[in-house]
């Protein structure tokens, strides 16, 4: 019998796709970085690419809501101009705006996925029960819904959902080296850990978990 596929998985699979080429996420970054409404014509000077090709990956962003269309005033004698602009999403779309982000640092600076993770993590905010509970904290706020097991000095973070499931699954070599990374910069800034590893499941149902040591403190 064939799986119904609801609303909210058509929504994942339309941005997943939007943010699976690094042109479409550096034009997702460069309007999120503009205070005012975008042409194509724009889009296309700055980044050095054919009007096409800009206005093919606009459809695309639009069509998984992600960037709208509105009219500019017209110029003299000029046809109608449309700008385009980054749609204001709720949670969990928080979860795609920082992987977007990431994504755009690492194709701007040349780096690796999991450079671009571990660049972010060591930004996130430090929580003052460790790294552990920091990396917690910003896996909840992605939207993973993380718990902690506990095994001596080895902590286990598992992620019991992925925001990002389809996309992962399409593109795991992306996707989970960025979460490793953000893993690997949390525990670089905060001290008190080292990340072992990751062990991978299947990302549309949950289950991959990030291994952290505990490392003692130093005796003052």
């Amino acid at each position: 019998m064939a799986v119904r596929q609801s609303p909210a998985d058509g929504d994942a699979l339309l941005r997943a796709k939007a943010l699976s080429t690094p042109s479409r996420v550096r034009i997702l970054d460069r309007l999120h970085r503009a205070s005012t409404p975008l042409t194509a014509a724009d889009l296309a000077q700055a980044m050095g690419m054919h009007h096409t090709a800009v206005r093919e990956h606009l459809a695309l962003l639009i069509g998984a809501g992600m960037v709208r269309g509105e009219g500019l005033p017209v110029i003299g004698r000029g046809r109608p101009r449309t700008g385009y602009v980054v749609v204001a999403r709720p949670e969990p779309a928080e979860a795609y705006r920082t992987l977007a982000s990431m994504l755009a640092d690492a194709v701007r600076g040349g780096l690796t996925a999991r450079t671009a993770g571990r660049q972010a993590g060591a930004m996130v905010p430090v929580s003052a029960d460790g790294a552990v509970a920091t990396l917690r904290d910003e896996a909840q706020r992605l939207g993973f819904e993380p718990t902690v097991r506990v095994k001596g000095q080895v902590h286990e973070l598992v992620l019991t959902s992925c925001p990002f499931g389809e996309l992962a699954a399409q593109r795991p070599e992306t996707v989970c080296d960025v979460h490793l990374g953000i893993a690997e910069g949390v525990c670089e800034r905060v001290g008190g850990a080292v990340v072992e590893g990751i062990r991978l499941a299947d990302p549309r149902k949950g289950g991959c978990r990030i291994t952290m040591r505990v490392t003692p403190a130093p005796m003052g």
